[in-house]
């Protein structure tokens, strides 16, 4: 089981203000539009906060067989003081898989006149996730949101790792990414990534 969260808050750039004065901590000068003038004048603040996972569940087991479960979720705000526009970027993400983990997988590798037996576990993964994120400017003075950018994406990845020796590892792997736009200035894309590596670890 599993969960993570982090915050962060951003003021992305300020200037003080030469003319501001204060009494017992309040400020004391008014400008011509009748506001008091603060000390400082933000351009923009925000806020990010991440649940990496909200939840996950990740088990094992005596069968061999593996399942896990993660819900993730994200948001960042901006406050511009420059447009009075709030820049609101929510993220959703739900991951399903499951695997499997074949024991002693024996393989008979020729080498020459001789052969070599190579046994070692052999681990299948497979993972389903969708994830839906979308970008929404709320104009303050016009009271109007306007959904900006966003899109839902569907993810299917899929592996198979052999432990060729105790410095060789084969991996087998296949991703496709499905991605329909909210916009009408976006296109759906798929992207489609396969192939196979050998990864040797050094002494």
């Amino acid at each position: 089981i599993g969960h993570g969260y982090r915050s962060t808050f951003t003021i992305n750039n300020y200037r003080s203000i030469s003319n501001y004065r204060e009494r017992d901590g309040f400020p004391t000068v008014i400008d011509n539009l009748g506001n008091y003038i603060p000390e400082f004048e933000i351009g923009q603040v925000s806020i990010n906060e991440q649940f990496n996972p909200l939840i996950s569940f990740d088990m094992t087991w005596k069968n061999s067989l593996m399942t896990r479960l993660e819900y993730r979720s994200s948001r960042n705000i901006g406050l511009s003081f420059a447009n009075n526009q709030v820049t609101d970027l929510k993220t959703r993400e739900i991951i399903v898989g499951t695997g499997y983990r074949f024991k002693d997988l024996a393989f008979n590798l020729a080498q020459g006149n001789n052969t070599q037996r190579i046994q070692s576990d052999l681990v299948l993964r497979l993972d389903l996730a969708f994830r839906q994120n979308r970008t929404v400017l709320r104009k303050l003075v016009e009271e109007v949101d306007v959904i900006s950018a966003g899109q839902n994406t569907v993810g299917i990845n899929f592996s198979a790792d052999y432990q060729v020796s105790a410095r060789v590892n084969m991996r087998l792997f296949y991703d496709r990414n499905i991605t329909n736009p909210f916009v009408s200035n976006q296109i759906p894309t798929s992207n489609t990534h396969a192939g196979f590596s050998f990864r040797f670890m050094l002494m």
